[in-house]
């Protein structure tokens, strides 16, 4: 038997062990619902109505066995969405691997009960070869539901584990220019890399975004306060649990690059990563990048890195080559609603649509910019 909870933020900051226990044995890792992500979520950057439901195996509140947090539709007849912040690559649901299906269907019907003018359940960034886009494609066959798939993309990661080489598919020229701007910048000073969990290289980590263009347009997370505590409880969160690292390009003594690694299960997520504007012209992401690779790679524990990065990302996608495809999923809720879901599914594909157009002509602008600036000369010595 099947129970849901409806909790507040205070009431899911209470599960504690239970929530880390369904970590543990999530149908899919996802650190970005975890407890140590998803409570500095809530109470910082939460500005919308949200809902936590808990979903429980059986009457007493034994194990819990699904979290999900869910931001209502605007608009009648909508989909109801489980809530990605943005500050997280992946929707905020965590599912028990042996009852994965059970949960998915007892928050759909929770949804046609308490929401009558919801007409579906919609998760953005599933995995398309992965567990939980499985699990939907099975429930929507098995309760005769349809399953609406859109904005296909694919983003990078790193194959980790024995016999793993990042740097075999990358062409020897691309290799040689990299080591090129290397050099140039060992010629200037000393060039270091390291690991770090402890708070000095958290507060380098957003010195260095506030100093870059998420700084100049005000998304770095020290521009705002709300942000910024976000981020440091968060981080410090993983830290304690020994599932986040700090990899830091120092240039004699100072970090010039710095990009924060969370852990869940087999995988590791590169979360965030900046740099000093000034180094430009040496790619100092791309070397820091370079540099971290073949130690995820030797890590035994490890099957895959997820850069956490948009599709065509101009630099990880020419360092970590393999690819996960994701894309966005709607599940209908209710068999009698299927021309209301037709429509919201085609509002929706077409806000999307308007949305991808905005980001593009974004994107070739920064790449404009980011050019011009490593066309500069380079920093004095």
């Amino acid at each position: 038997m099947t129970t849901i909870d409806v909790c507040s933020t205070s009431e899911v900051e209470r599960l504690g062990p239970c929530w880390d226990d369904l970590a543990g044995r999530a149908l899919e890792p996802n650190p970005f619902a975890e407890r140590a992500f998803l409570i500095p979520a809530l109470r910082h950057l939460s500005r919308r109505k949200l809902v936590v439901l808990c979903v429980w195996n059986g009457p007493d509140l034994a194990r819990l066995d699904a979290i999900a947090v869910l931001r209502a539709s605007v608009v009648p007849f909508g989909v109801v969405d489980v809530w990605r912040v943005e500050q997280a690559p992946y929707a905020a649901l965590l599912l028990d691997r042996e009852s994965a299906a059970p949960a998915v269907e007892a928050i759909s019907c929770w949804l046609a009960r308490q929401w009558p003018g919801a007409v579906g359940l919609g998760i953005a960034d599933v995995d398309v070869n992965g567990a939980l886009a499985e699990t939907l494609r099975m429930l929507a066959a098995r309760r005769r539901l349809r399953l609406d798939l859109s904005s296909p993309r694919r983003r990078a990661a790193l194959a980790c584990g024995a016999g793993a080489n990042f740097e075999r598919p990358i062409a020897a020229r691309r290799r040689k220019e990299w080591a090129r701007l290397k050099r140039r910048l060992m010629e200037l000073g000393s060039l270091d890399f390291e690991w770090s969990d402890q708070p000095a290289a958290i507060e380098s980590l957003l010195a260095l975004e506030a100093a870059g263009w998420k700084g100049a347009r005000g998304t770095a997370l020290n521009a705002d306060p709300e942000r910024a505590a976000f981020g440091r409880e968060m981080l410090a969160g993983f830290a304690s649990q020994r599932r986040m690292q700090i990899a830091r390009l120092l240039f004699d003594g100072r970090p010039i690059a710095a990009g924060a690694v969370l852990r869940s299960q087999s995988r590791a997520y590169y979360w965030k990563t900046a740099y000093d504007p000034a180094f430009v012209q040496f790619s100092p992401g791309l070397q820091l990048t370079l540099a971290m690779s073949p130690d995820l790679q030797a890590d035994r524990r490890l099957t895959l890195a997820d850069s956490c990065a948009d599709p065509d990302h101009p630099m990880i996608d020419r360092i970590w080559t393999k690819r996960i495809d994701l894309a966005d999923f709607v599940l209908q809720t209710t068999a009698h609603a299927s021309a209301a879901f037709e429509l919201a599914i085609r509002a929706r594909r077409a806000k999307a649509l308007a949305r991808a157009r905005v980001k593009g002509l974004v994107n070739r602008w920064r790449r404009g910019g980011a050019t011009r600036r490593a066309s500069a000369p380079p920093p004095a010595a």
